[in-house]
């Protein structure tokens, strides 16, 4: 029996390891850091982990941090203005009305200007219990058409009532001479047949409202006067947006020096345009197609409105137009009881908003620090609450003048372009200006806050 030879060990390498079976163990969440404190089966996230959690933490706390002082100023300003709404009003009384004009921002919607108004200026408005009448606008032209025609109806009626007055005045001139009251007077006040009595005589002549309302004999009639009868703390206008503002004041001097009626040239050049869309419907239908009613409606399937009127004088003409003749301008002028809308204080809100990938880093840093914003429109707010105004200056025709330096560049360019109101500067008479009045919130800041 030969004896083997014993093998020969091969030493263990990288590339020659001897597989031992090695029992499983799991894997534990451990810290050193969190043994120490009892916390064995818990682990601190990743370098990676800490970054990305840190990093919503930070976003969402700035959030947070920001709605929660825009809550607080808010509710501070809210409380400022609070006295005013505790005031007594009864039947006979009416608070005090704001108008109220809001333009959408440049390339943008009418929302966004909504939403500053919404935020920073209704909250304070109501806690006041003013009360207020808004305007909006989609397009560039409605505010200025609108004020415009407010002002020509205010003329229209002056003239009215000038012309009844003469001919009552002539009336009781032509009674004291019967002979020429005849042969004078106009037909409508010479006496009637007795058909015509019996066809033209009044129902108030007959009986009166009281003799069939019964209870009405009971019930003591209600003068109701308005806050806004007091010339000097009445209503106010509030514009949101520059472009607004541009286009309350060019309305009003279009309503005061322009004609009352629509001048020729702009009733040819409407027709002329009526004619051009005609013409382009028959050359559609002689060429086989058919007109589309889509053509007439907006995105949202509305029937389009019609163009904007243009205005009836340009600013170049300011100067030589008469100053509506109608009005007497020795005294505060009203339509009714309340001053007309030039007689009253005006103020303007600048709306921010930043178009363009490029501002982003300043749209980010504005999101975070609305509380400012919120502080700022807040205290402004306070002037107009407490009426607090100055006669106009030449410099208020840049009231809410930072605003165009958030205007899209490409927008303004287009816009001069088409010669569009917006991009115009303001340009205003002396003779229409010294009537009006500015909120300065200076005033409150210096104290005055007494209603």
């Amino acid at each position: 029996m030969t004896d083997k030879a014993p093998e020969e060990v091969k030493p263990v390498t990288k590339t020659n390891k001897i597989p031992i079976d090695k029992p499983r163990v799991k894997k534990q969440w451990k810290n050193p850091a969190l043994r120490m404190m009892g916390i064995p089966r818990f682990s601190l996230p990743s370098r990676n982990w800490m970054i990305f959690w840190s990093v919503c933490a930070g976003i969402g706390g700035g959030i947070w941090y920001d709605k929660r002082e825009q809550s607080k100023i808010r509710i501070k300003w809210m409380e400022e203005v609070k006295n005013i709404s505790e005031q007594k009003y009864g039947p006979d009384r009416l608070p005090r009305k704001l108008t109220i004009y809001i333009a959408p921002p440049p390339n943008d919607f009418l929302e966004s200007s909504l939403k500053v108004f919404r935020k920073f200026v209704k909250p304070i408005l109501n806690a006041s219990a003013i009360d207020y009448q808004i305007y909006t606008e989609n397009r560039q032209g409605d505010i200025r058409s609108a004020v415009a025609q407010s002002v020509r109806e205010l003329r229209l009626k002056k003239l009215q009532e000038q012309k009844d007055q003469e001919e009552l005045e002539a009336a009781a001139i032509y009674n004291k001479s019967w002979t020429k009251f005849f042969k004078q007077i106009p037909g409508y006040f010479k006496p009637k047949s007795a058909e015509d009595e019996a066809k033209l005589t009044s129902r108030a002549e007959l009986y009166k409202p009281v003799d069939v309302l019964g209870l009405y004999h009971l019930v003591q009639p209600v003068d109701v006067v308005s806050d806004d009868e007091d010339f000097v703390n009445a209503g106010g206008v509030i514009c949101i947006g520059r472009g607004a503002y541009k286009e309350f004041m060019t309305g009003v001097h279009e309503g005061l020096l322009g004609p009352l009626e629509k001048p020729q040239e702009l009733i040819d050049e409407e027709q002329k345009l009526k004619e051009e869309k005609e013409k382009k419907i028959q050359e559609n239908l002689k060429e086989g197609k058919t007109f589309d009613d889509d053509d007439d409606e907006d995105e949202d399937g509305n029937k389009k409105k019609d163009p904007v009127t243009k205005p009836y004088i340009n600013p170049e003409q300011y100067g030589d137009a008469k100053l509506a003749p109608e009005l007497d301008w020795s005294q505060v002028i009203t339509n009714g009881k309340v001053p007309a809308i030039f007689e009253q204080p005006i103020y303007v809100f600048p709306v921010p908003n930043l178009l363009g990938f490029l501002k982003t880093p300043e749209k980010i840093y504005r999101y975070y620090t609305t509380r400012r914003l919120a502080d700022d429109y807040g205290f402004r707010t306070t002037s107009i609450v407490y009426n607090k105004s100055r006669k106009f200056l030449y410099k208020d025709t840049l009231m809410a003048k930072e605003e165009e330096l958030d205007w899209p560049k490409k927008w303004i360019e287009t816009g001069k372009e088409k010669n569009a109101e917006w991009v115009k500067e303001v340009e205003v008479d002396e003779r229409i200006t010294s009537r009006f009045r500015v909120f300065d919130p200076k005033l409150v800041e210096q104290g005055e806050r007494k209603v």
